[in-house]
């Protein structure tokens, strides 16, 4: 019976099966099979007690009751065992084709039973509500009426009847204001139903959203990790090994030349970058701090300082670098408190800055000036090189690699809430600035 009660919900028990509404719509069914057990029971104690009936005819009473109730049992087993596959989404031979003959054999039997005693006139109320939910609307109502004055009617007619033999109000009113009642019940019942598996349906769309935005965040933190991790190479794996092959040029020079110490120095600083290289890619296969900061952040700027001139002078381009501390709290009374994560980005965009400078600016000078103020910290990178047009350095650049590099560095400044900028021009240099506010983390 797929316009049963729990056959009719299976849908939207398969979609939503703990919903508040299909706790009333299992409630409302449960309640109609109770009423219908209890007035079957009652009908028969009334038939039993009933003076005018033989006992022929008490007996003949019990037993169509009984095959009644086996039956009606039969047949709510049958749209049960329908509605559970249907929710666990078994293919099940849909039991509508023997509602009508199922429903044709209670009304049957209810009123063999009613010829019998008037004791079961008050079975036509399940009665009723079966009807209802098994048929169509306007069949359903027609069958509704005519149950309303069969259970009016009928019994005056009943031979033996202990009934009056006139009809009165109390014999009318009774019946019909049952028969309006489970009409409204019914009207409410389906209003319910369809209003449970309209929210079941927003509730499976809105978990299919909800898997849809973790399925594109998660996707997003991978693409931010790719992205973390390009700059991370970038900044450091990919300028270190650029300064070993310009360093071994630069060797490869020297020795040609018989230029021996110089060769030796150059060497030097090409294993002391390749093992900074190593440990940076320890890093990432550990996921630790940078090796670089494992002092404070203004003694790891000198040494960035120190190496970048050390390396340009063994290729033979040598360079000033400069590092000066700004501010009115001292060199390192600050940024020794500084976040971790604002010192790792101030010591890339200074690494960044100056491997652009070597690379690119064929300066003779750079300056690294860091400002410790009360309320933000600044970073300088000043260059008198070639300086170049900002708006145009990926179009620049070969392959795009200063303009990916400044992208990193800003993306760097970003994640911790600054704001970088670049200043240049043809012939006038470079000043690269970082500022990142300082709020208070206590």
């Amino acid at each position: 019976m797929a316009k049963n009660f729990r056959a009719q919900d299976a849908s939207a028990a398969q979609i939503s099966p703990s919903t508040t509404g299909q706790s009333v719509l299992q409630t409302l069914r449960v309640s109609l099979h109770v009423m219908f057990a209890l007035l079957l029971c009652t009908g028969m104690v009334i038939a039993v007690r009933e003076d005018s009936l033989s006992t022929f005819a008490k007996v003949g009473a019990v037993h169509g009751a009984l095959t009644l109730g086996v039956i009606y049992m039969l047949g709510t087993v049958l749209e049960n065992r329908y509605a559970r596959k249907v929710s666990r989404g078994v293919p099940a031979k849909n039991p509508r084709v023997f509602a009508p003959l199922w429903l044709c054999v209670v009304v049957i039997l209810w009123a063999v039973l009613m010829y019998m005693s008037a004791g079961f006139t008050w079975l036509v109320f399940p009665i009723m509500f079966l009807v209802l939910y098994l048929l169509p609307v306007f069949p359903a109502l027609l069958a509704v009426a005519l149950l309303t004055a069969f259970s009016i009617l009928f019994p005056l007619y009943r031979p033996d009847s202990a009934l009056a033999t006139e009809l009165n109000p109390g014999m009318v009113i009774g019946p019909v204001m049952g028969a309006l009642l489970s009409v409204i019940i019914s009207f409410a019942y389906s209003a319910l139903h369809k209003d449970a598996q309209h929210h079941a349906r927003v509730a499976e769309q809105l978990r299919a959203v909800q898997a849809e935005l973790i399925q594109k965040e998660h996707e997003a933190g991978r693409t931010e990790e790719r992205e973390r991790l390009a700059r991370e190479i970038h900044d450091t794996l990919a300028q270190g090994l650029s300064s070993i092959v310009l360093m071994s040029r630069a060797s490869a020079q020297a020795l040609a030349h018989g230029k021996v110490d110089e060769t030796a120095r150059s060497l030097e600083l090409i294993e002391t970058s390749a093992s900074e290289n190593l440990a940076e890619a320890r890093r990432f296969i550990h996921d630790l701090s940078s090796p670089a900061l494992d002092s404070a952040l203004v003694p790891a700027l000198r040494r960035l300082c120190a190496d970048t001139q050390a390396q340009e002078t063994a290729k033979g381009t040598p360079l000033t670098c400069l590092l000066r501390i700004d501010g009115t709290d001292g060199e390192y009374s600050r940024a020794e408190h500084l976040p971790d994560q604002i010192q790792e980005a101030l010591l890339r965009v200074a690494q960044g800055a100056l491997a652009n400078v070597a690379a690119h600016a064929s300066a003779r000078t750079a300056a690294v000036t860091v400002g410790l103020w009360q309320d933000a910290v600044t970073l300088d990178i000043f260059d008198d090189g070639v300086g170049f047009i900002p708006d145009a350095t990926r179009s620049a650049s070969p392959g795009g690699h200063t303009g990916y590099g400044l992208t990193s560095l800003r993306a760097r400044v970003d994640a911790v809430g600054g704001t970088l900028s670049v200043e240049s021009a043809p012939g006038n240099g470079t000043v690269l600035s970082a500022h990142i506010p300082l709020v208070d983390r206590s």
